[in-house]
């Protein structure tokens, strides 16, 4: 199980600048094309405007 997880993360791992408009933000974000890729988790920005997703790895930042 944890070899499917890994060689997820290692293709589906992206940065991305979230704009303040869209928050608040989920991941995947609305436009993703594989929407259902994993459940929708929202993410909550630290001090510095960044989040990083706990299920799949992918990270924003905020513009």
């Amino acid at each position: 199980m944890s070899e499917i997880v890994d060689d997820f993360q290692k293709k589906h791992v992206s940065f991305s600048t979230v704009e303040q408009k869209d928050l608040p933000f989920h991941c995947p974000p609305k436009d993703a094309q594989k929407w259902n890729m994993h459940p929708k988790v929202f993410l909550k920005f630290d001090s510095t405007g960044k989040a990083a997703c706990p299920y799949c790895g992918a990270s924003y930042e905020l513009a």
